[in-house]
């Protein structure tokens, strides 16, 4: 037997079971209004900026991130240029890695280049104050490591098709020289 209730708005008697869809769809409602914005979802992604880092002293640094920041936003031509830049600043091992992202004929074989080099760079500790970032998604699901300045994520791997993929690593030893 269905409990019956007088309606406020006509005063006739109605099955409670009519009503109860309405209430729970203003109670969501309700809830819905009282819930805060997250401030965790990440901006639009901001349009390239070369000029972005030019304000730093000229060197690896500097021309690093040009390049993470330059694969990030698909700009091939400007990754060559800071790939370029950064060729001569490098020395070992860097220097190897960093010449044959320069031989890259297309920005995917650049990124195939760019992950190596970032490794090493990390395993370096080549750069103070760069936060550790990490996409598990690149390579086929072997994830790819870089360095890049604090904000949202920038993945330099698949740019505009997934640019905010990854999440910032803790770490574990803290960066203490510059390179």
């Amino acid at each position: 037997m269905a409990t019956l209730v007088r309606s406020p708005l006509s005063g006739a008697e109605v099955s409670l079971r009519a009503w109860l869809p309405m209430l729970m769809g203003l109670l969501v409602l309700y809830g819905c209004a009282q819930e805060s914005v997250n401030d965790d979802i990440p901006g639009p992604p901001t349009a390239f900026d070369p000029a972005r880092f030019t304000h730093m002293e000229a060197g690896i640094l500097q021309s690093y991130l040009q390049l993470q920041d330059a694969l990030a936003h698909d700009e091939f031509a400007a990754a060559q240029r800071a790939v370029i830049a950064l060729a001569p600043l490098a020395e070992g091992e860097l220097q190897i890695l960093t010449n044959a992202a320069v031989q890259a004929a297309d920005i995917t074989a650049l990124r195939e280049a760019f992950r190596p080099l970032s490794e090493k760079a990390i395993s370096d500790g080549r750069f103070a104050g760069l936060s550790f970032a990490y996409c598990p998604m690149a390579f086929n699901y072997e994830g790819g490591r870089w360095l890049q300045t604090e904000g949202d994520i920038s993945n330099p791997y698949y740019g505009a098709t997934m640019l905010r993929c990854g999440a910032f690593e803790a770490q574990e030893n803290p960066v203490d020289g510059a390179g």
